[in-house]
C-alpha cells in the first residue's frame, strides 16, 4: 500500500527527473509518503491485450492508495490511461493532486472536471507535511 499514487508519462524527459527527484525524497526523509508509480508508456495502448491486466493492477494500487498525483506532461491531455486513473480515484473517493512541470503543458479535461488540488512539485513539504 502506498499513500501516494503517481501517474507520469516516463516518455517526458522532464516527468522522468521528476521521479527520480520524488524517489529520492522519499528515501532521504522518513516523513515523505511512500510512492507507487504507474510509466505511463505510449506504446501500451488503452484498449490493447494486456491493458486488462494493467487496469487491474492498477485498480487495485489506486484503490490501496490514499491519493493520486498526476504529473502532467505535453501528452498527458491525451491519455486514456489517465483519464481512467483520474475516473477511477474518484470511484474510490481518492484524493486527486495535478502538477504540472511546464506551464505550457495543457491539462486533460477530466482532471479540470474535478477540481484537483494543485501542487508546486518542487516543494517536498506539500506531499510530507500533509497541507493539501
Amino acid at each position: 500500500m502506498s499513500d501516494l499514487f503517481i501517474s507520469y508519462q516516463s516518455a517526458d524527459p522532464l516527468a522522468h527527473s521528476f521521479q527520480e527527484q520524488l524517489r529520492e525524497w522519499a528515501a532521504r526523509d522518513w516523513d515523505f509518503p511512500t510512492i507507487s508509480f504507474h510509466e505511463q508508456r505510449l506504446p501500451i495502448k488503452f484498449t490493447g491485450f494486456h491493458a486488462t491486466t494493467i487496469r487491474r493492477r492498477l485498480r487495485k494500487e489506486i484503490k490501496h492508495s490514499h491519493r493520486l498525483l498526476v504529473i502532467i506532461s505535453r501528452e498527458t491531455w491525451q491519455s486514456e490511461w489517465t483519464d481512467w486513473e483520474i475516473a477511477t480515484a474518484r470511484q474510490e473517493d481518492k484524493q486527486v493532486l495535478a502538477a504540472k512541470l511546464d506551464s505550457t503543458n495543457i491539462s486533460p479535461l477530466s482532471l479540470l472536471e474535478i477540481a484537483p488540488a494543485w501542487i508546486d512539485p518542487f516543494d517536498p513539504k506539500i506531499l510530507t507535511d500533509g497541507i493539501i
